[in-house]
């Protein structure tokens, strides 16, 4: 399966995927209605971006009490917004915390954009890639922390 890969050397934490995502789903440049979030170390300059992963196994799906929740085209997670309740139990249970609830509760997650993630194509710095992949596990915490040892960079 498809899915968006990070090479976290190259994130220059500038949010233009945030900002394409946003306006891409929204119409509107809002990093808060982003289904991407990038995790920021300041102090070392590190950043990653977090979205989902498109899990084979998906808890947020599996804990949705109504169901909104499925697997569509292309192995994306896919949200009935008719059938969503806004609980947030699918932001509370995600492995990865890669779902992000709007002020109204209602869940943002990465659909992939149909198989052609505006996130990916507009990141200026090729950090995001949409390739196949087996499932990714990688956490921002773990990879600042590998970043910084192979870097030689006390923490």
């Amino acid at each position: 399966m498809k899915r968006i890969l990070v090479d976290a050397t190259q994130c220059a934490g500038c949010r233009v995927c945030e900002l394409a995502c946003s306006y891409s789903h929204e119409g509107l440049f809002s990093p808060s209605l982003s289904r991407v979030d990038v995790v920021k170390e300041d102090k070392y300059g590190l950043d990653y971006p977090v979205y989902c992963r498109q899990c084979d196994e998906c808890p947020p799906a599996d804990a949705c009490p109504v169901g909104a929740l499925s697997k569509g085209d292309y192995g994306a997670t896919v949200l009935d917004a008719e059938a969503c309740i806004n609980c947030g139990i699918c932001a509370d249970v995600c492995t990865y915390n890669a779902v992000k609830l709007d002020e109204a509760s209602r869940p943002l997650i990465c659909d992939l954009c149909g198989g052609d993630p505006v996130c990916v194509k507009k990141c200026p710095t090729n950090a995001l890639t949409y390739e196949e992949s087996v499932q990714v596990t990688d956490r921002p915490e773990g990879v600042f922390r590998e970043l910084r040892e192979r870097w030689g960079i006390d923490a």
